[in-house]
């Protein structure tokens, strides 16, 4: 009769798993490390190996190709994205807080040290591919395709007037990109402050109402 424990044996399962999850991620972290810093061509799978600290072959189980990581690195920035900066609309409060909020949430997002190493790799590879940003993202950007949404829903309770959406939405993300993505990638420039940030999200949701808003909800 056996004495094993099922439940030992579940254990162990579950911590074979988390092993192999942190190797992944482990991975993963070193390929954005090296595509940032030598961009995606000059990166061989040998130096992503070697900055993760395993096999090439322990690589190779978890991704079979520079192409495979590099699409997990774009989809680890959509799902970062996703889960940073949520926008629902609210009928019971004022656009000019739920527009706000989201400014503030993707100034933040694209400020962090992760984010703008993703921002890099992916920038690099699109600038000689730009079919491939095409296929991975289509015609909208990270935070674009949320914010058309949400002006959707705010149109259909008669609190903006009606205009183009796409052209609305694209608006917003390139004034945020412009203070807190391009300089910094381009220029090194250094993160807005805090009251910096406070003059951008202002600025850029007082300009959005003041084109788009009806009288009541210009706030």
């Amino acid at each position: 009769m056996s004495n094993a424990n099922p439940c030992n044996s579940s254990a162990a399962s579950t911590g074979a798993e988390k092993l192999t999850d942190r190797k992944r991620a482990g991975i993963l972290d070193s390929a954005i490390a090296c595509f940032s810093e030598n961009g995606f061509d000059k990166t061989s799978m040998d130096a992503i190996a070697s900055h993760a600290n395993v096999s090439k072959r322990t690589v190779y189980n978890h991704f079979s190709s520079k192409d495979t990581l590099f699409t997990a690195i774009v989809n680890k920035l959509k799902e970062n994205a996703t889960l940073a900066v949520p926008l629902v609309y609210c009928n019971e409060e004022l656009l000019g807080t739920q527009l706000a909020r989201f400014c503030y949430g993707v100034i933040e997002f694209h400020c962090q040290n992760e984010s703008r190493a993703l921002a890099r790799v992916l920038i690099s590879r699109f600038i000689r591919s730009p079919q491939l940003g095409h296929e991975m993202f289509g015609n909208g950007k990270i935070f674009e395709v949320r914010l058309v949404e949400w002006i959707v829903a705010a149109q259909q309770h008669k609190r903006l007037r009606s205009f183009d959406i796409n052209l609305g939405a694209r608006q917003v993300i390139a004034m945020l990109e412009g203070f807190c993505v391009w300089p910094q990638l381009i220029l090194d420039a250094p993160n807005p402050t805090s009251t910096q940030r406070d003059q951008i999200v202002d600025s850029i949701t007082a300009m959005f109402l003041n084109t788009y808003g009806v009288p009541k909800d210009s706030s």
